[in-house]
């Protein structure tokens, strides 16, 4: 980057969800991580989170990344197309830039504040990052210390602790695999088969345990679909895979985004995704229980129909004897208003005898 020429720009491009691939996708993410880590674009200094960095500082960034890469905001001819393009890529780049910040602190503190016992031993000069500030780094030592921040990290460590399916991408980004099996197989990959794809390894063995039962689970639920038990999408499929135990999750599965809005816009959650597979999962159980109960009572109805029609044949055939006693076939009247009338006629003889 430092040996580009005044005005020169490196070509950045996007797949169809808005996620850079091609071979300048890694110096656009490691500009965003060197943007960041200048407190002149990214204060550490009494800003607890990214969203309370100063609007002036973002658009700074946006600035400077424009600068440097053609992300393709003038590759559309009309109007409105360039601005809903620009919206959307400004948007990405926040949302990465705010992801890069997050890990930058998360490093300060993992290797700088959790390596010392004490604040005092934190505080001394030969402790403290070099290429941080010193009023910067004591107010994250007080930060990182107080309770708030403690109950935060305390849950985070408690979501992190069911990221353990692992994956095998590397530093490749989801979306850049997409790319490459699609280059490969000369078919857009879905959602799973990107997924069954990144926790394989080379020998096609499940990268971890949560990894093989979260992909036999897959299989579970697309020969569910194939077979018309279930409806669900692959976004809820990969929703009901996924660990139980995390919420409001960010998912690097889906893309280099921090959040899973990046691949599929009005998901926000996989929470979310996973409660729409589980109703539907429900909703399907219980019109194959309802199925079930209407099967058996159509069982105990079909066995009365029986029984009534054995009750018939006897009645029928007493009552045939009967009459075949006192002169009568059966056959020769009909059973409602004949049988009255041929009744009323053989009793008005009788009287006559």
């Amino acid at each position: 980057m430092a040996k580009m020429r005044p005005g020169e720009k490196l070509k950045v491009d996007f797949n169809m969800n808005g996620q850079p691939i091609g071979d300048h996708r890694a110096k656009l993410a490691n500009y965003y991580g060197a943007l960041v880590k200048d407190p002149l674009n990214a204060p550490l200094y009494e800003v607890e989170q990214f969203s309370q960095i100063p609007q002036e500082n973002k658009d700074k960034m946006w600035q400077l990344v424009l600068d440097k890469f053609d992300i393709g905001l003038d590759d559309d001819q009309e109007e409105e197309e360039r601005k809903k393009k620009y919206m959307r890529r400004r948007k990405f780049i926040m949302e990465s830039l705010n992801k890069k910040y997050r890990n930058f602190r998360a490093r300060l503190k993992s290797d700088y504040y959790d390596t010392e016992e004490t604040n005092e031993d934190r505080l001394k000069e030969e402790n403290m990052p070099n290429f941080v500030d010193k009023k910067d780094w004591e107010w994250l030592v007080k930060y990182f210390g107080s309770e708030e921040f403690q109950k935060k990290s305390q849950r985070n460590i408690k979501n992190r602790s069911c990221l353990d399916a692992g994956h095998t991408a590397g530093s490749k980004s989801f979306a850049q695999k997409a790319e490459d099996m699609y280059k490969r197989d000369k078919v857009m990959p879905g959602l799973l088969d990107v997924y069954e794809e990144t926790h394989l390894t080379s020998d096609k063995l499940p990268v971890t345990q949560m990894a093989s039962d979260a992909l036999n689970e897959m299989k579970r639920l697309l020969e569910q679909r194939k077979a018309g038990e279930i409806s669900l999408t692959d976004e809820e499929i990969y929703a009901k895979i996924k660990p139980k135990g995390k919420r409001n999750s960010r998912d690097r599965h889906t893309g280099v985004s921090p959040s899973i809005t990046s691949l599929f816009g009005g998901f926000s959650e996989c929470e979310k995704l996973r409660k729409e597979a589980d109703k539907a999962m429900n909703e399907a159980a219980e019109a194959k229980k309802e199925a079930i109960s209407a099967n058996e009572q159509n069982k105990i109805l079909t066995k009365k129909l029986k029984d009534v029609e054995r009750e018939n044949k006897v009645t029928r055939h007493f009552l045939e004897k009967f009459l075949n006693t006192i002169g009568y076939n059966l056959s020769d009247f009909n059973m409602d208003e004949n049988l009255m009338k041929n009744t009323t006629m053989k009793k008005t003889r009788m009287k006559r005898k």
